[in-house]
């Protein structure tokens, strides 16, 4: 990876409808400021459905823009992973139906980090233990992982070696 390029980032689509492909390339060649090849696989999981991943490294953090325009079609499912090479900060995007737009800070083995005020909002928002839990969890992304994890085994199963790169 460049240094010139402080930026790299993975866009998983576990599921989007066909019709949406195009859609999203083009929002993602917006974002990235070039034309990029993208590799659609059909998602066993969601009939009528496709599934891609894609590698980028760029100038500027795109990720949350690309989280932003990702989200607003309904039916897509999710992730976008983006490090800061220069300092080793990382974020995670992630989205379902169901659930919306996700994000937390993760750590550079995919740990997800709560920062303080985080924890301290969970702590004065719960009155009892199973409302922290319950807040504690949804900090997390408990819930989209669960939705999620499917979606993730299929698209490593059916897409060894395929990841299209940019940059």
């Amino acid at each position: 990876m460049s240094k010139s390029l402080p930026y790299a980032g993975r866009i998983h689509i576990y599921s989007a409808p066909i019709a949406l492909t195009q859609h999203i390339e083009w929002a993602i060649n917006q974002h990235l400021g070039q034309v990029v090849k993208i590799n659609w696989v059909n998602q066993p999981l969601a009939a009528g459905s496709k599934a891609m991943e894609f590698e980028w490294q760029h100038l500027k953090p795109i990720a949350a823009q690309l989280a932003t325009s990702l989200k607003a079609w309904h039916y897509i499912r999710f992730e976008i992973r983006q490090v800061s090479k220069n300092t080793g900060d990382a974020t995670l995007y992630r989205a379902t139906a169901d659930l919306g737009l996700h994000q937390v800070n993760i750590s550079s083995i995919g740990d997800v980090i709560l920062n303080e005020n985080q924890i301290n909002t969970a702590i004065k928002q719960s009155l009892t233990y199973e409302k922290l839990q319950s807040n504690l969890e949804n900090a997390l992304g408990v819930a989209w992982d669960s939705e999620l994890e499917p979606y993730r085994i299929a698209l490593a199963m059916g897409l060894p070696g395929q990841v299209s790169r940019s940059g």
